[in-house]
């Protein structure tokens, strides 16, 4: 389990609105705003190093209805290409899209776009009938989706699927599987992204409270959360994914107060200790990043008892 977290820096961003996911490869940090026009490109001291356009409005924040609401981004492996798949969050038909981005250790290539309607059409009709995609991540061959609950529908979703589930969203198989959080808390936490640390067979999840009874309003912001799941991949067919461990951000530092988590990546995993970098949003088109050290014990790192 994670026996602490300790922040080692935050950064303001306050020319990068809307922070919704962070990803790293190869010494950078790949931001992703869900208003924001462009993608961001960061060393690990947070220097801004590179950047690509992804939409062209003129305003700092792309409009609340037309936005294509880019909540997460996942790294997957291509023909034996790293791609950053970046997903909207499907709560409205403008929403239902994606992106994918080959990383070139040179260039940013132009992304390309594709339409998940189809896809999200056959979740509806599975169960899930209010869409908030907030995170992925890749386990094995499977691609991870989480869908967010709020006050109203307070629960939240997994969905299995494959990795190029938009190349055949007809047939492609899925399954959703509710996820149990056994641990009190003051607000209802909506998972808001996913994390795969595949050296430990651990799955990180960040969670935040929000004062909303939808998928499209934002509310008042709560608390932030660090979740885990210890062998994972190992409970991918069972009928729900209970957490094993759940620590509120506000309660190890008060950096973290009024700062909804929104996005989460490891840059380093060794011994008992991994790194990790968090995406905050203010819902005040700033965004806030955070360096954290997690500390865990044997038992964290070990699989799960049978």
């Amino acid at each position: 389990m994670i026996t602490k977290i300790v922040l080692l820096k935050s950064l303001l961003l306050n020319k990068f609105p809307s922070g919704s996911a962070i990803n790293y490869h190869n010494g950078k940090l790949y931001l992703i705003g869900d208003d924001a026009n462009n993608l961001l490109v960061l060393n690990t001291d947070y220097q801004e190093i590179d950047s690509i356009k992804l939409f062209d409005y003129s305003e700092k924040r792309i409009p609340k209805a037309e936005k294509a609401d880019f909540e997460t981004a996942v790294l997957i492996n291509i023909n034996d290409k790293t791609h950053l798949l970046i997903l909207g969050s499907a709560s409205g038909k403008e929403r239902e899209k994606g992106m994918l981005i080959p990383l070139a250790d040179d260039i940013l290539p132009e992304p390309q776009t594709f339409s998940n309607t189809v896809f999200i059409k056959r979740v509806k009709m599975k169960g899930i009938t209010e869409m908030n995609v907030e995170g992925a991540t890749c386990i094995g061959d499977h691609l991870i989706l989480s869908n967010r609950g709020n006050n109203a529908n307070r629960e939240n979703h997994l969905i299995i699927t494959e990795k190029n589930f938009w190349t055949r969203q007809n047939e492609v198989t899925f399954s959703i599987l509710p996820v149990i959080i056994p641990f009190s808390t003051k607000e209802f936490p909506g998972i808001s992204e996913l994390c795969y640390v595949a050296s430990k067979d651990i799955l990180l999840f960040t969670m935040s409270s929000e004062a909303t009874d939808n998928a499209y309003d934002d509310g008042v912001i709560g608390d932030s959360y660090i979740g885990w799941v210890n062998g994972i991949s190992r409970k991918l067919a069972g009928p729900a994914i209970r957490l094993d461990g759940l620590i509120n951000l506000s309660e190890v530092n008060t950096d973290f107060k009024g700062e909804k988590i929104e996005g989460v990546c490891v840059e380093s995993a060794s011994g008992n200790e991994l790194i990790l970098h968090l995406i905050a949003d203010n819902d005040q088109g700033e965004s806030r990043l955070f360096n954290v050290r997690l500390e865990m014990d044997a038992e964290g790192y070990s699989p799960s008892p049978k």
